[in-house]
């Protein structure tokens, strides 16, 4: 019997929906799933969204095929015990189709004024959720003391280590890729549709999972773009205005370090003015007019902030956003697959646009899959 639904499609194109959790758009979830979403997660930043774990226990009891997890969450804002027991309860929850996405942190703590994590602390924090999930002993290094820490109950059902958790580690630059590579089930990466970039990226990834002794092929990579749908007579500065808004900068500020140690691959143009995009967003800190954090962020994925409309310009844009027209859209996340691209994935950088944005990704790419 031929089947169209997200089961049959899900053999075509694993493709991820990111967005911040909003508690009361629960829904989209359901809707990305009945539109052929394999992916849904969501993201943390105790500042600026609504809880991730409470979102994604709500979206689990609404859907029944869709993989749920954080997108991303960080090994400061909460230890890795706490984090290993989230999932593991929402694994209790959707049995197999949970998935740990963490980084260093971006928003999260940015946007309280912090430093971001440290990779020695991203990487004990996975290593430690990861015996846990798995229902092992490990020791967990917390407040200057190693101690064995060990799920105590693993057969009354507060939490399921019985069925795989993957890890998706956010990885912005050389070493974070390189770490990653040693333990992650998936790489999250911001990607546009930029082919030499993805290529660079694949091949960077292919050789730091070579090198940490693991077999070809067993870490995917995920692309993260930027997303809009351009109706008749819209330009990519419609994009901006009415779509993806701000977002394009956070992917100047993850990939800075990189590129510019790349610049003869990539050329001096983009990285350049990814460059300059990251240092006119987060300003200088030196200076004595230097805006306070909590004003920076204050209006972080909710759209266009007009303050930034000068930074974002169209070189920017066409590297590192998926839009256009249904078959321009078509086209581009072939080409991204082509290049290396295992899992695509879209953050939506709007709640109030998701659901319009979630429609048009399973009707202009999903369902010609």
């Amino acid at each position: 019997m031929h089947t169209t639904g997200p089961r049959a499609r899900r053999k075509l194109m694993e493709f991820c929906i990111g967005t911040c959790a909003k508690i009361d758009q629960v829904a989209m979830v359901k809707q990305a799933e009945d539109l052929g979403v394999t992916h849904f997660g969501v993201g943390e930043g105790p500042l600026l969204f609504s809880d991730p774990y409470q979102f994604l226990a709500l979206a689990s009891q609404q859907t029944t095929d869709i993989h749920l997890g954080t997108m991303v969450t960080n090994p400061l804002t909460r230890i890795a015990p706490v984090t290993a027991n989230s999932m593991a309860t929402l694994n209790a929850l959707a049995p197999g189709r949970t998935f740990l996405g963490i980084g260093t942190a971006n928003n999260a703590l940015r946007s309280m004024g912090n430093r971001t994590a440290k990779i020695s602390e991203l990487s004990h924090a996975i290593e430690v959720s990861r015996e846990l999930m798995a229902g092992r002993r490990v020791n967990h290094t917390w407040l200057g003391q190693s101690r064995e820490v060990e799920f105590l109950d693993k057969e009354s059902g507060f939490y399921n280590v019985t069925n795989h958790i993957p890890i998706w580690v956010a990885a912005g630059g050389p070493r974070g890729l390189a770490e990653a590579a040693k333990y992650a089930d998936a790489v999250v990466y911001c990607l546009g549709p930029n082919i030499d970039m993805i290529q660079m990226i694949r091949r960077l990834l292919d050789k730091a999972v070579a090198d940490a002794g693991r077999a070809p092929g067993s870490v995917k990579l995920v692309s993260l773009s930027w997303f809009y749908q351009l109706g008749n007579g819209e330009t990519w500065e419609d994009g901006v205005t009415n779509g993806f808004g701000s977002g394009p900068i956070s992917s100047c500020i993850t990939n800075a370090g990189l590129m510019d140690q790349h610049r003869d691959e990539l050329g001096d143009s983009i990285v350049d003015a990814s460059l300059t995009a990251a240092q006119q967003y987060l300003g200088d800190p030196k200076a004595a007019d230097q805006p306070h954090y909590l004003d920076v962020w204050a209006k972080y994925l909710r759209g266009l902030d007009p303050r930034h409309r000068p930074i974002i310009t169209k070189e920017l844009v066409d590297y590192w956003c998926l839009y256009g027209s249904p078959s321009e859209l078509r086209e581009k996340t072939a080409l991204m697959r082509e290049a290396g691209v295992d899992i695509l994935q879209v953050f939506l950088s709007n709640p109030r646009t998701a659901a319009r944005d979630i429609d048009n990704i399973g009707h202009s790419i999903l369902a010609h899959a």
